[in-house]
């Protein structure tokens, strides 16, 4: 398996030298989520090696950039010695980027599953309502769910429906899907339909408010986004756009006054900061938009 932007595979992550994975270790103690952003993610890699491969990932980006606009300005100027430590601060700055890049990226594949999930759920659980409603037993709505194309959600209840078949009581196959979820939502459904089977009551209303709840939640989080949207908008004009516009002017209008020069290092720094700025900020609100399916 290959993580996005890291130069080590998953399998050569396993191959590391023990000496090598005291960094994992010693990283694991600071970054303690990371194991189980690993395990919500299903990367099937322990956290110290993980760890280490985003160090060395990290460090041999920091190492390519810093070489790649050495090369430039040497090729450009014939001098390295005033944009040397320019240039290591900029290494240092895409270490860092990629490092927390690395670092972050479980949490959003754990997501990203979880989104999965969340988006056919609300289908699911209304096809398994209303067939519960018009008689059909429980295992047979779960079963049916199982054999219909709902994503990871009929995923999930295809383990169910194995484990029941397999002896399993019916609420113990549901409290262990609750359980391994990645899904707040249908982990509320599954300890809602496990609590009516232990007492007895039927599941339809707890379907129907898990239901209630799921379509509810969807509503205020398409209503939070919209709003929260003007805001990310005047982010992105003033950093990607506004600020880089008017630091330019200022640093030509005081370069007059002051007698110093602005070179072609200075604007191109000035565009690749409203570069990354732009991906950064896109990325960021393409992220924060809901999944939802209504």
């Amino acid at each position: 398996m290959r993580v996005k932007f890291m130069l080590f595979s998953v399998e050569q992550t396993q191959k590391f030298n023990q000496r090598i994975l005291v960094i994992g270790d010693f990283l694991q103690k600071i970054f303690v989520g990371t194991k189980y952003d690993l395990k919500k993610a299903e990367i099937k890699v322990e956290p110290e090696n993980y760890l280490t491969a985003t160090f060395f990932s990290a460090i041999s980006y920091g190492i390519i950039f810093f070489i790649l606009l050495t090369g430039l300005i040497f090729a450009r100027d014939g001098n390295l010695s005033e944009a040397f430590p320019l240039n290591l601060i900029i290494g240092i700055i895409f270490f860092v980027l990629f490092f927390f890049l690395h670092l972050i990226y479980p949490g959003i594949i754990a997501k990203q599953i979880a989104f999965g999930i969340d988006q056919n759920l609300i289908f699911a659980l209304k096809s398994m309502l209303i067939q519960v409603k018009s008689g059909i037993p429980l295992f047979n709505a779960i079963e049916n769910v199982a054999k219909t194309n709902y994503g990871v959600v009929s995923d999930e209840f295809k383990i169910v429906v194995k484990e029941i078949m397999a002896g399993t009581p019916e609420a113990n196959a549901i409290e262990k899907m609750a359980l391994r979820t990645k899904s707040e939502y249908l982990r509320k459904a599954g300890w809602q339909i496990v609590n009516s089977i232990k007492s007895g009551a039927s599941v339809v209303g707890a379907l129907e408010t898990t239901i209630e709840t799921l379509t509810t939640n969807q509503l205020r989080a398409i209503k939070n986004y919209s709003a929260e949207l003007n805001l990310w908008i005047l982010l992105y004009l003033l950093l990607a756009a506004a600020i880089p516009t008017l630091g330019i002017t200022f640093m030509i209008i005081l370069s007059s006054m002051g007698g110093s020069d602005i070179s072609e290092l200075h604007i191109m720094l000035t565009i690749i900061f409203a570069f990354v700025i732009q991906v950064v900020l896109i990325g960021f609100v393409k992220n924060r938009k809901p999944k939802v399916i209504m």
